[in-house]
């Protein structure tokens, strides 16, 4: 990708025309690359780091019906055999600092170090719970999910939305 410039924690949201419009992990930053580029060839792409995600914001920013596109293609990713075998998920995501897309590949426990983040896959709904409270910190909230046929362990920052 032909990036204006590249930050580190700190999305271009909002910043000289900037929206953000997806954020992914690492295993598939480079492929969202190429999509956003395929799917949106006149815009003016910027990425920084979040963490260990990448956002993607775009110049002009995403209307609705190209994020409802976008959408649409992270989805047909996500049930290709491939992806699905890596439990990956693509959704929307509002919070204190807006909306945006994601695409994520959760992280197994065993390589989780703190923060915000999905981990798994577990095997029961109790397990991701049981690791879900065993890692929780304060300033933490976890909530399970199912994916395919496994569970999945959201850990995000509740002081934000109690704020907000």
């Amino acid at each position: 990708m032909s990036d204006e410039e590249t930050r580190p924690d700190r999305p271009f949201d909002g910043e000289a025309g900037f929206g953000e419009a997806l954020r992914v992990s690492p295993e598939a930053s480079d492929l969202a690359a190429s999509l956003l580029l395929a799917l949106f060839p006149g815009r003016s792409w910027a990425k920084a780091h979040i963490g260990r995600l990448t956002a993607y914001s775009a110049r002009p920013p995403l209307d609705p019906a190209g994020t409802r596109r976008l959408f649409d293609k992270l989805f047909e990713l996500t049930e290709r055999p491939e992806w699905r075998a890596r439990y990956a998920v693509a959704r929307e995501v509002t919070d204190v600092t807006g909306r945006r897309l994601e695409l994520l590949v959760p992280l197994p426990p065993e390589e989780y170090e703190g923060g915000e983040g999905l981990v798994g896959p577990f095997a029961t709904l109790d397990e991701a719970n049981a690791w879900g409270m065993s890692v929780q910190a304060h300033e933490l909230a976890a909530d399970a999910m199912r994916v395919g046929d496994a569970w999945l362990c959201e850990l995000f920052a509740l002081g934000e939305l109690l704020d907000d």
